[in-house]
């Protein structure tokens, strides 16, 4: 009988946390999915039915973090895999980002993933196993105007990633940091139709000419939540079609 492994994705409900679900639901995984808005979450269970279990929760409560992990591995399982993909944006640029907006975006995008990361890590140290996969941006490799607090937030991943497989490699603890382009979530083609010249300046700068497919982040979290994966640690991946590349 195959063992069962738990990965815990956050802002699972909906977009890339969904698509990321249903890969690691696909192999054989239990998923559990967090996130703000119950309905998104009804919405994924009912696809995915058995071995999926959601939770309503604001990753960005820092305090209510350690009792997540706790309740989690009590009542579901150990934790093996944790996908840091739960984020907000904000589109302003640093003159107009008041100190509160600015807290609001390091607590969801860089603060939760510490927390969150260290407290997987306490459990995943005593099994001496684990995957830890932090999800970026292209802002996390290069610069990009009007996201400041943004940028910020998913540039300090890339430093917290290689930084925790350093002194969680010992333990055979994999962390690893992916950074998605201008990938087709339904966010994405809101703000598309609001901006159109944007997203074409950003096309024709994308080698490959297209934008992204959720199924092209998943995919690459399914091989790095894979055994093919295990020697990769410590690594900042650009997942966006070329963009970072391009001039």
């Amino acid at each position: 009988m195959t063992k069962k492994e738990v990965a815990l994705i956050t802002g699972g409900g909906t977009g890339i946390g969904f698509a990321i679900a249903k890969k690691l639901h696909s192999m054989n995984k239990t998923v559990v999915l967090t996130g703000r808005r119950k309905e998104k979450l009804l919405q994924a269970k009912k696809i995915l039915k058995k071995r999926c279990h959601i939770l309503e929760h604001d990753i960005s409560q820092l305090d209510s973090i350690p009792k997540l992990v706790i309740d989690i591995e009590n009542k579901i399982g150990p934790i093996n895999y944790l996908i840091n993909n739960a984020g907000m944006h904000l589109r302003k640029i640093a003159l107009e980002t008041t100190d509160e907006e600015w807290k609001n975006v390091i607590d969801t995008n860089l603060n939760s993933v510490f927390s969150l990361s260290r407290e997987c890590a306490k459990k995943m140290i005593r099994r001496k196993k684990g995957n830890i996969i932090l999800v970026g941006s292209v802002t996390t490799i290069m610069g990009l105007p009007d996201v400041t607090a943004y940028a910020t937030s998913k540039t300090a991943l890339s430093g917290l990633a290689r930084t925790l497989a350093i002194e969680l490699g010992k333990y055979s603890i994999n962390v690893n940091c992916i950074c998605p382009g201008f990938i087709q979530t339904d966010i994405f083609k809101r703000v598309r139709k609001k901006d159109p010249n944007r997203f074409k300046k950003i096309l024709s700068r994308t080698p490959l000419d297209r934008f992204g497919k959720v199924e092209d982040i998943s995919n690459v979290v399914g091989f790095l939540c894979s055994a093919d994966a295990k020697f990769i640690t410590g690594t900042t991946l650009p997942v966006d079609g070329g963009f970072h590349s391009s001039f």
